[in-house]
This record gives structure tokens, sequence and C-alpha cells, in this order.
């Protein structure tokens, strides 16, 4: 970077190699909660032929001292901008750079850089903290060896750490404490982390496939020691599965966690060194969810696994975030589903898919995987790049096989190991072990939107056989490799065939002959298992979705047509303006009582659609109107098979409260039969929810027994949030889940959101708290969408709140508003009203800004 003023907005085409580098650094840290002083000294050497000036990002810095080869510079030579500090004349092409600077962490309340996280100080780099720390050039492709000194005060910071090994620790003269680390790898600057509070250490240990001992620490505050059992669990599991399955063994021989009370994302990968939110270490029986238990895995997992995909090969800038992201949410996909239950995680996966990651290729904020450009970076962590990112290197595995695509990860990292790079090296790779291109893989991350294909069919009588085209109409330009798993039934739901197909380009037929005894069509299932991440438009009957929702053996597959056999039903009865009749669906869902289904598949197939993924659908957006259909059809379910609801609930009543694949289905299903139970007409059954919220002794029991009764408007609701609090008032996280459950569902819940966020326990500066409150708010969509606009308003007066203490999470809730301009009567002006006030703010941020500038002009 030579420029004096660096452009606001970034393009993928203006990328060039940085004129310095800096291979290694020296630093610093004084520590004090509101006067931290850090001095960086930097082997600096010219990364190509042309000497030019050097630019140094900083950010919100007191700019102390600067030094060259030792020597002070005159102030004649630099200049300090608003975004740096720009050297005019280096003295040569390696010199030594010495720089001081100050900043206060307690004050800094964007949660980016050094913060002050309750008694301790903690950073997050990625994307661009590092700058605001110290003066650095603060790119991904500037690798490090990083040698950090920390001193303060031992009452204070008595643990003091950073990435890689401990060198040494010692007390100085004046009694302040003093710990040197190194870390052997070179780094990005976004991977670098320190931590330095009272913290409670707790200490387990993992031996290497190849005999090494690592010792594994996982550091939380005092009163939290008893929670990180299932966490080092999962760390060692994940750490045996990337041998097993990649040969992948850890090259430190310490590996430490430090939970964080307050952090703006779920986890970072930092070198050695991985910084958590508290919600995804802390967990026990009483106080996780079975989906937190989860969480935790596949996050430790996930986190674990960027050692490789992301720390021993970055990226090369930040346009390839999914190169580090996408790939490794596929692996922790992967691992999960081997922890786990495949089919029942890949359910999960594609329901999230299609609740969040669909919506945003479809609104305003849709972006190719490898954006084009970008105002402020921390807009662009998203589930396109994150989960649809995961979908493409899904669809690569698929085309390679898992074991050829074993062997192009492998090749990956040994021939990039300390490199930062970009998709298309990993494509190239996989591209060597296949032995051949991939057709069109490329144009999956640079492409927009979801794809939308198309079956028609045709019958020709002469031959008896049937063609089905797939065509992808949806984009010319840019044309798509996709993988379709198919399979055919007659019309008794028997299995006639069953195949792979790979489909190069926009448009693929399959023929077949009709082997049905009856002379009828075969009955096809496409892209079983969501074998290509599509939108995909059939002309099947609602007999043949019946057949398929009763019928698939594929698991997932067999969902999904028993949910498309849901909106089906919604979407005539919204058209037709009343409730179409439920025989044919409640003699499907009916059936399956009678299978031997696994108790967690079972409890998501008769789970029914959320009022959010109905919408997104059919792509309706009166709310109240399907919320009342919705509800009528879980009340004749409910009432068609009160017996079978009954017994279900019986069956799986006493379960033990442990983290296995049996006793987790068990409390899912029971939970499952009570939400239709309490739909029951009579209302006979709150007793059983009132009993279960006090009895319970997993989490999983308590909170689904209370998120019910405040959703069917129990007379025991006000009892049950009383109760519930008076438990668990001194845990914040469990809390967490109690101010979420009071307005995440139901019609104009602004007076129960005003109250809470007057609660004693409510922090606006605590991002979970923030999450629980407005984002669950925000996320229902009967009262964020209500007719008076008023949602709108609240959420729009809070975002500006925000915007001042936390940039990052104020964008994030202004996301929100995305679907803003699809609703209703006068709601798209009122949230434009809205969007406008706050664009217009004087001190609206970049994040803020970028985000909501783009929602604006989608109305």
């Amino acid at each position: 970077m030579t420029s004096s003023s660096p452009s606001p907005v970034h393009k993928i085409e203006e990328y060039s190699p940085n004129l310095w580098l800096t291979p290694k650094v020296d630093l610093r840290f004084d520590l004090d909660p509101h006067l931290t002083v850090v001095r960086a000294d930097y082997d600096v050497q010219l990364n190509g032929n042309s000497p030019g000036p050097l630019f140094l990002h900083g950010e919100n810095l007191e700019f102390l001292s600067l030094r060259l080869n030792g020597a002070i510079v005159d102030p004649s030579e630099f200049e300090i901008q608003e975004l740096g500090i720009l050297i005019y004349h280096p003295p040569s092409s390696k010199f030594q750079l010495t720089i001081e600077n100050r900043i206060c962490p307690s004050k800094n309340s964007s949660l980016e850089g050094l913060y002050q996280s309750g008694s301790m100080l903690c950073t997050q780099n990625e994307p661009e903290g590092f700058r605001k720390i110290v003066y650095a050039i603060d790119r991904p492709d500037n690798m490090m060896q990083f040698v950090v000194t920390i001193s303060g005060d031992p009452s204070l910071f008595p643990v003091m750490l950073s990435n890689g090994n401990l060198v040494y620790e010692k007390i100085l003269s004046d009694g302040k404490k003093e710990v040197k680390w190194e870390d052997p790898f070179p780094k990005p600057s976004y991977l670098f982390a320190l931590v330095a509070g009272e913290l409670v250490e707790t200490i387990d240990s993992f031996q290497t496939k190849s005999g090494r001992n690592v010792t594994l620490k996982i550091f939380v505050e005092k009163g939290n020691e008893k929670k990180v059992s299932f966490a080092f669990e999962s760390l060692k599991k994940a750490m045996k599965w990337d041998e097993d399955t990649f040969g992948l063994e850890y090259d430190l021989d310490l590996f430490m966690i430090v939970a964080v009370e307050d952090f703006n994302m779920g986890a970072m990968e930092n070198k050695g060194l991985n910084l958590f939110n508290a919600k995804l270490v802390l967990a026990d029986k009483k106080s996780a969810t079975d989906e937190t238990f989860e969480s935790i895995l596949a996050v430790i997992g996930h986190e674990y696994f960027h050692n490789w995909t992301g720390n021993r090969v970055t990226l090369r800038n930040w346009f390839n975030l999914t190169l580090k992201e996408g790939l490794t949410v596929f692996r922790d996909q992967w691992f999960t589903e081997d922890m786990t239950d495949p089919a029942v995680k890949r359910i999960k996966d594609i329901l999230f898919l299609k609740e969040h990651q669909f919506p945003e290729d479809q609104g305003p904020m849709s972006h190719p995987i490898v954006p084009k450009s970008y105002t402020e970076m921390n807009n662009f962590y998203t589930v396109t790049v994150y989960e649809k990112g995961a979908e493409v290197i899904r669809l690569v595995s698929e085309i390679l096989g898992r074991e050829t695509f074993k062997k192009g990860l492998m090749d990956y990292l040994t021939r990039y190991d300390g490199q930062g790079v970009t998709f298309e090296e990993f494509i190239s790779s996989m591209e060597a072990a296949f032995g051949k291109p991939i057709p069109n893989i490329r144009n999956w991350y640079h492409r927009s939107g979801t794809p939308k294909l198309q079956v028609k069919e045709t019958y020709d009588p002469k031959s008896n056989e049937w063609e089905f085209s797939i065509k992808d109409s949806s984009q010319k330009d840019l044309p798509l490799i996709f993988v379709n798993s198919y399979a055919c039934f007659d019309s008794n739901g028997t299995l006639l065939a069953e195949g792979k197909r790979i489909q190069e380009g926009h448009e693929d037929q399959i023929r077949m002959r009709a082997i049905d005894p009856s002379g009828n069509k075969p009955i096809v299932s496409f892209f079983r298992g969501l074998s290509s991440p599509i939108l995909l438009e059939t002309k099947l009957a609602k007999e043949e979705i019946r057949v398929l929702a009763e019928n698939e053996p594929d698991g997932v597959s067999r969902f999904f047509n028993f949910q498309n056999l849901i909106f089906l039903w919604m979407e005539e009865s919204i058209r037709s303006g009343k409730s179409e009749d439920l025989t044919r669906l409640l003699e499907t869902l009916g059936s399956g009582f009678k299978k031997d289904w696994d108790k967690t598949y079972f409890s998501f197939y008769l789970t029914f659609p959320s009022l959010n993924q109905i919408s997104e659908q059919l792509q309706c957006f009166d709310f109240l109107k399907m919320e009342t259909l919705r509800k009528e059809a879980i009340r004749n379910i409910a009432t068609k098979f009160t017996k079978e609801f009954q017994i279900l609930y019986e069956e799986n009543r006493k379960t033990i409260p442990i983290q296995t694949k049996e006793e987790i289905g068990k409390r899912r299903l029971k939970n499952t039969a009570l939400y239709y139970l309490l739909h029951d007409p009579s209302h006979r059954f709150e007793g059983l929810a009132v009993a279960q919220q006090r009895e319970a002794k997993h989490m999983s029991e308590e909170i689904s027994a209370l998120r019910y009764l405040i959703e069917i408007g129990s007379k025991e609701k006000e009892n049950g949030i009383s109760l519930f609090y008076d438990r668990w008032k001194e845990d914040a996280l469990v809390l967490d889940v109690w101010f979420a459950a009071q307005v995440g569902t139901g019609e104009n819940r602004f007076e129960e959101l005003e109250i809470l966020e007057t609660h004693p326990k409510f922090f606006i500066k605590n991002p979970n708290k923030v999450r629980s409150l407005y984002f669950s708010f925000a996320r229902n969509p009967l009262s964020f969408h209500s007719k008076s606009g008023k949602g709108y308003q609240i959420i729009a007066e809070r975002i500006k709140q925000l915007n001042v203490i936390n940039p990052q999470i104020a964008a994030g809730l202004a996301k929100l508003f995305s679907s803003a301009s699809k609703q209703n009567g006068d709601l798209p002006r009122i949230a434009k009203r809205e969007l406008e006030d706050i664009q217009n703010l004087p001190n609206l941020s970049k994040d803020l800004g970028e985000v909501v500038g783009k929602i604006i002009n989608s109305f």
C-alpha cells in the first residue's frame, strides 16, 4: 500500500502484493486497563525491486515514537494519518522499525483489537483488529513470526497468554509480572492473540498418533471450572478425527482455549490460543441444551481444524475468506456427522441453509462467495461465505469422492504450507488429485444468487421412454456444475433405480423406461440430500410427493418431501382462502408412527415447519394468515394423534441427563410430543409442561417446556418465567435463553422487549445479550413485521444506540431488515424511513452504513 489516502471501497481487481513485508516482530505490552503501552520492533524487507513509501495501518491509536534502525525519525519524514502512518523514504531494502503507541482497552466497546471483558483483557483481530492495537502492515498476506513480551500488575493479571510456547515468566524489580511467548510458525496479524486477567486454568492432555503429548488448557472465570469437561472431550475427539481422517497432527505442544463473556463472534482460531464466546465452551447437563452441546462439539472442532485450513495455509486477501471458512465449515460438518447422526446433521444443515442463506442470496445482501468489493470486511462474515462456501466444497467432494478429496486436501496443505493463497490454489489441488479439470466449478465462486433448476418431462409412447430435462435458466453467462443424486420409484414406492449424474452446464437430460407394471411414469427424487445447493422446481403431483415422503429410503430426502407436502397444503390453503383438506397429510404423518426410525430423526419428521420456513418457501409475507393456518394444522395433528403423542411422551419421559444418541433422541422426541399435546383444544396437557419444567434434569427439557407455555399463551407462563429466572439468575449464559424465549414467538412482543431491556441482567454492551433479546425479537415475524410498523421503529432505535457502542453488532441487526421491501401494506415505506434515519446519523459507522445503504437500494 503506497497511497496516503486508502480507498474506502476495496475491489478484488485492485489487489496487488504489498511493497513491504515484516517477516518478524517483537511485541511488548505494558498492560493497564486504562492506558496500555504497546511497542513493536519489526524486521522490514522490500517485497520486490523498487523501493517506495511504507504504510502502516493504525486506527484509534495514540502515537508515541518512531525509530528506524534505532534512530528517532524526524517528523518531516513521516505523516500520521487517520488510518495509519506513511513513512516517505524508508532507509534501505532491509531495516529495523520500532514504533510505540498507547491504547485504552477499557473504553473499547467495539470488541475489536485489545479490549476489556469483565476482569480480563483480550483481543479480537480478525479481520482488521490488529491495527487498533499497534501500527502494522495489517494484511493477511504479511506473514510474521511473533515474539511477545507482556508485563503487568500480577494482582490484576495473574494469567498472561499469547500464541505459541511459553519462554519464561518472572517477577520484575518493580513488582510487575513479565511473561514471554514465542510462536515458531509465521502467521498474519489477524491470528495474533493476547489474554490477561484473573482466570482459572483447567488441564487435560492428548497423545498424538506419533506419540507426542500435547497439553490442553481451558481458561475460564472463577466458578466455571466444572463446565469444561465436554469442551475437553470435544477437542480430543476433533484432534483424533483430524488424524484419522486426514492424517493431520497438531503441531505445537500446547493448545489453549479461553472462554470470553464479551465476544462478537462464536470463536476465533488464533494459532494455539483459541478465544471462544463463553456460550460455546461452558456446558453441563443442567445449564446447556442438547443443541448447545452439539454446537460446542462443532465449533470446537471448527476452530481446531483451522489450525491447518486457515492457519498453516491461510488466505492471501480477505476476498478469499471462504477459502478457510467454507472449507473448515465443511470439515466441521463432516466431523459432526461422524460423531452424531449423518442424516439428522444433514437435515439441520439444509434447514439452516434454506432459512438463512437462500434468503440472503435473494435479498439486498446477496453477493458471490468471493465478493468483488467491500467497504467494511466485517460485513462479509456471512452465511454465503461460510455455509454456501461449505456446500461448494461438499460439491467438490461429491464429484471427486471422499478418498480423492482427502488426497487433494493433503496436496493443498503440503504445497502451500506457510503461505497465503486463494480459492484457485485449492481448486487446482483438487483437480490435480482428480486427474482432470472440474468444469465450471470456479463459477460457483463468482456467481451470486441461488441457482434455480427446472425439471420438465416428456413421454414417448413408442419407445415407452420418459425424458427428464433439468435446466438452469437463472443465469446464462456463468454456467455451473451440479451433482444430481437421484432415485426413481413406482407408484407404490418401490425403489426401481438410483444413481448420480454430473451436470456440466445449463441443461441435462435423463432418460429412463417406464418399468412400473401399470405403465405409469416413474416417480423421481432429484438432488437427494441437496446434493447441490439449488432451488428445484418440479411438477410432482401431491400423490407423488406423498409416495416419496413415506417411502424414500434416503432419510434426508424423505424428510424434505414431507416438508414439501406441508408447504403444498399451506400454498393451496392460502390460495383458496380456507383450510384445505388435511387427510392425506395426516395419513403420511401417521405412517411414521409405524416405522422403526431413529428417535431424533422421527422428532424432526414430526416437527411442523416454522413461520419463517414457510414464508421463505412460499415467498408469502402475510404472517398472520400463515400463522392461523399453521396453528390450525398443528391442532388437527394434535387431535388426530393425541393417543400416539401420549404414548411417545410416556415412553420417553424418563431420560438420563447424559449426551448419548439414545438419550438425546428421547429428550427431543418427548419435547416434540409435548408441543403437540399442548395444542390440544382442551388445554388438558398444560400440567405436563409445568411438571416437566419443575422436574427437569436437563436444560433441553426445562427450556422447551417454558418456551411452549409462552408460545401457547398458557395461564401458567408467568409462573414458568419466574421459576426459570429464580433458578438461573446467577448464570448469564442460561439467562440468554430466558430473554430470547419471551420475545422469540408471538404477536406484539413490544411490551415484553421494553421491560426486559431495562432488566438489571440485560447489558446492551454484551453481544450475547443483544442477540438474545433484539435479534430474537427481529427474527419473530409476528412482532418485527407487525402491520403497525412498531417493530421496525423499536429495532431501528436500538441499532442507532449500537452504532456508537458496537458497530459490528449494529450492522448484523440491521441485516434483519433485508426482507422489509417484500412486506405488505405500509411496511416497506416505514422500514425505508427508519433506515434512512439511520443512514443520516452524523456518526454512522462504516459497518452499519454499508449494510443500510444496500438495503435501502432494494426498495
